[in-house]
């Protein structure tokens, strides 16, 4: 019995290797391994043969735009030169406007703009410009703008006689007064001194628009070449911009007056004032008090008289506030002029 035992036991370990090759026997045998890939034929890439070099940028005339597209006698067109994106960019540019020269500001991205005054009684201007692109390349292009006449009214005023019939003396110092405000504004910094949108220096109705004809005690004596302003004696009169002060003194025609350069040669004026709260060579910023409304000079009454000036000659100042020019303004970015130039 014990010996039966002892066989069954012995025997176990060949009865469970049975059993699992048995159940084995249905499972099938893994597939065979895939053959090792073959490494890729590579083949060297000549790049100088297969993708040549793009062809060099060609001397291509530079895009002309002008603001507004139709001027008018008393404004100022905004002249913008735009570098062909297919060509070089701009080197350097100038422009040249019935001979007289038109500063023009590189603007960020190789374009450049400049201010181009059509003057009263301008009929057309022609604009003269020259580029210089970065190979050597010189270029020019003439533009021809039409300039379109405006209505302007009449108006009867009474003077002190000394302001129509100057004696000796006083023509004397008249001539030497025009003499330094010509003098002044034909100076023309290249880099624009202001910054943002133009403002009016006085809140107040227009009493006297741009370009009247006067007539002074029953004689035409001038054009009107300003923005007379409204306002009582002492009202503060603020800078329309940034700038330099370059005349601060009292002048025989205008009174107390006050110039301010705001580059491009660009200026603003403020006549008539009764007192005046800057002095020559000051900086001021836009919005800074430079006088006060008064009645001296050729005056038949407390106003403010705004002036504006681009090379050299006398324009509507309302023309700074239009919106070509304001978003022109808007776009400029900070000068590092203007902290050089502040006191």
């Amino acid at each position: 019995m014990i010996r039966r035992c002892r066989r069954a036991a012995f025997n176990a370990p060949l009865a469970l290797a049975a059993i699992a090759a048995a159940a084995c026997a249905g499972i099938p045998e893994p597939p065979a391994a895939p053959p090792e890939p073959e490494p890729p034929q590579l083949e060297p890439l000549r790049f100088f043969e297969r993708w040549p070099d793009p062809p060099a940028p060609q001397p291509l005339a530079p895009h002309l735009r002008w603001e507004p597209s139709s001027l008018s006698e008393g404004t100022f067109a905004i002249i913008t030169v735009l570098p062909d994106g297919r060509g070089l960019p701009i080197f350097e540019a100038a422009a040249r406007a019935d001979d007289r020269p038109i500063p023009l500001y590189r603007m960020p991205g190789g374009s450049f703009f400049g201010l181009v005054a059509a003057p009263l009684n301008a009929e057309k201007l022609s604009v003269d410009l020259s580029f210089r692109l970065f190979d050597g390349t010189l270029l020019s292009r003439t533009l021809s703008l039409h300039v379109s006449p405006r209505r302007f009214t009449v108006t009867q005023l009474r003077v002190a006689t000394r302001f129509t019939q100057p004696d000796p003396t006083s023509l004397e110092r008249i001539q030497l007064e025009q003499a330094l405000v010509r003098a002044t504004l034909r100076k023309m910094s290249t880099t624009p001194l202001w910054h943002g949108a133009f403002l009016r220096p006085l809140e107040g109705a227009v009493t006297s628009p741009y370009g009247q004809r006067r007539m002074f005690n029953d004689e035409l004596r001038s054009r009107h070449t300003g923005l007379d302003i409204g306002g009582d004696t002492g009202d503060l009169v603020r800078a329309s911009n940034a700038g330099r002060i370059v005349i601060s003194r009292d002048l025989y025609f205008n009174g107390n007056a006050v110039f301010i350069d705001h580059g491009l040669g660009l200026f603003t004026g403020y006549f008539h004032l009764s007192a005046r709260e800057v002095a020559e060579g000051q900086w001021v910023e836009k919005g800074q008090i430079v006088g006060r409304v008064g009645a001296t000079g050729r005056v038949t009454g407390p106003h403010l008289h705004w002036g504006l000036y681009l090379q050299g000659a006398s324009l509507d100042p309302s023309a700074l506030l239009e919106p070509d020019f304001t978003r022109l303004s808007l776009d400029l970015p900070p000068q590092p002029a203007t902290l050089l130039l502040k006191d």
